[in-house]
């Protein structure tokens, strides 16, 4: 397979791959193990993404064979153990790294919010609706039971944001369609409304190195951060003007990096901007492709290396290892839009791209 490009398959339902691709059935299963195949979703690089295989044999037949992706967790202490949140379908999990996938027992269908407890990986978060409810459900089992944690008011506001402190897991950020911001300081079993926005939050970042530094984006653009652990919120958009960026509607994506404190990204139809003082001045990072055209739809930074990033735009990885000055790409040709681009935490060479449909 070459390294600029990938061949694919759209949505089709094949056991092995077109020319090219070099994952079998009998690598990805037990030997006479019968697996079935998926659409090409999940996608894994093992060098770094200079290649590319798609991962889509399943140990049985899955309740929604078209794979819609909206987000990928990694368990921390356990990196061959892998959630895959959809859109349709709850979340599918696979125990070697991706290779077969299985499904799990949930009652949401759709799947907005999925992390681990950073340091019990026993314990994860999910978010989903349920009966036209939005809701917030934990598992103390890896998944092998739920309870629900929050629930919307009334039909309509799901959970659009998540986050887990890492220095204390007990704390939880979550943010509803309605634009409310919650906070938990007992992994969920109370909560406070510590922020109402005017437009929904879809993502918070906490800094790792200072978790009461906090970021927040709204559907509408704006970015808030708090200083205080949520007690307070400030718009931050004054920040953009002084150096001459445009921030409404144009950024959706946020990220700390987990490298250096106080550094933040955006990107988006802007394409990529970064900041390395918590959101006071910010630069642009040029990207390869016209954002305008082709929005930045995902992006990740390597955990260990901050030289190192990939974002998604269309059905095409670009990659950089020299802070964003140069970029590889990588052709994805699926008639889906790359949703989410994730590290491998203890092993940043491996990395896993996710698609959906528009």
């Amino acid at each position: 397979m070459g390294k600029s490009t990938i061949l694919g398959a759209s949505i089709i339902f094949l056991a092995l791959f077109v020319s090219g691709c070099t994952e079998s059935s009998d690598t990805a299963s037990p030997k006479n193990a019968k697996t079935y195949a998926v659409s090409k979703s999940i996608w894994k690089s093992e060098d770094g993404g200079e290649t590319w295989t798609a991962k889509n044999q399943s140990k049985e037949k899955l309740p929604e064979a078209d794979l819609n992706v909206l987000n990928i967790a990694i368990n921390p202490e356990d990196s061959q153990n892998i959630l895959v949140g959809l859109k349709t379908g709850g979340f599918i999990k696979s125990e070697n790294g991706g290779d077969v996938w299985q499904k799990t027992i949930f009652v949401s269908d759709r799947v907005y919010g999925l992390a681990f407890d950073p340091l019990n990986s026993e314990t994860i978060y999910a978010s989903g609706v349920w009966q036209n409810r939005g809701k917030l459900f934990r598992s103390r089992n890896s998944g092998e039971s739920w309870e629900e944690i929050f629930t919307s008011p009334s039909d309509g506001p799901f959970i659009s944001a998540l986050n887990i402190d890492n220095k204390n897991p007990k704390i939880i950020y979550a943010s509803t369609s309605d634009n409310q911001t919650m906070k938990s300081e007992d992994g969920g079993n109370t909560w406070k409304n510590v922020f109402q926005s005017n437009s929904p939050i879809v993502k918070i970042s906490l800094d790792k190195f200072n978790s009461k530094l906090i970021y927040a984006i709204t559907l509408s653009g704006q970015v808030f951060r708090s200083s205080n652990g949520g007690a307070e919120f400030e718009n931050i958009g004054k920040n953009f003007s002084k150096n001459t960026f445009s921030i409404n509607q144009e950024y959706g994506f946020l990220e700390t990096d987990l490298q250096n404190p106080g550094w933040v990204y955006l990107a988006g139809e802007g394409g990529i901007l970064r900041s390395k003082d918590a959101g006071d001045n910010w630069e642009k990072i040029v990207t390869l492709n016209d954002p305008k055209n082709y929005p930045v739809t995902a992006m990740a930074v390597n955990p260990k290396n901050s030289q190192e990033m990939a974002y998604g735009a269309g059905q095409a990885v670009y990659r950089s290892v020299d802070g964003g000055q140069n970029w590889a790409t990588s052709q994805f040709d699926l008639e889906k839009t790359i949703s989410v681009i994730k590290y491998d935490p203890q092993n940043p060479r491996i990395i896993y791209v996710g698609f959906k449909k528009q």
